[in-house]
């Protein structure tokens, strides 16, 4: 596994991407500030509009490819929220996603509350489940809250 970005940073990542085979672009050393700047899960226009802001010349399928080459090589990971469009983030420790269906906030949470899951897919099912690509959806504390929910 490929140490997180924000650990070994943004020069270190780019070397990666020149050992893997690529090039270490302008654009790329945006893309990954604008994650390590964002902890959070962006969208590639989310991650598009950042880059934009000090290079507007960088289109979004230019991020796309770039997004797409920093995952291969291991140093970056999607996410799907279920409906919604796939989040990206800086690869870090494994976890899942909690992802509500109504408002779309998501929640890392850590993988022991998946241990059991874990077990079960892999002993009843011989299915291994991937832990930096895992979401389940449900409804948030927030949007769960008797205030919320429509009556009757």
């Amino acid at each position: 596994m490929t140490e997180p970005v924000d650990e070994i940073g943004v020069d270190a990542a780019l070397d990666l991407v020149r050992s893997a085979g690529g090039r270490a672009t302008l654009a790329k050393r945006q893309v990954l500030e604008a994650l390590r700047d964002n902890p959070t899960h962006l969208t590639a226009e989310d991650i598009t509009s950042i880059v934009q802001v000090q290079a507007p010349e960088v289109a979004g399928s230019t991020v796309y490819r770039i997004l797409e080459e920093l995952e291969r090589v291991g140093l970056v990971e999607h996410s799907h929220a279920g409906k919604s469009a796939a989040t990206f983030h800086l690869r870090s420790a494994a976890h899942g996603h909690l992802v509500c269906q109504e408002c779309g906030s998501m929640t890392e949470a850590a993988p022991a509350i998946f241990d059991e899951l874990v077990a079960t897919a892999a002993e009843r099912y011989g299915f291994i489940v991937d832990p930096h690509h895992f979401a389940v959806l449900g409804v948030c504390a927030r949007c769960a809250a008797p205030s919320r929910r429509p009556v009757g």
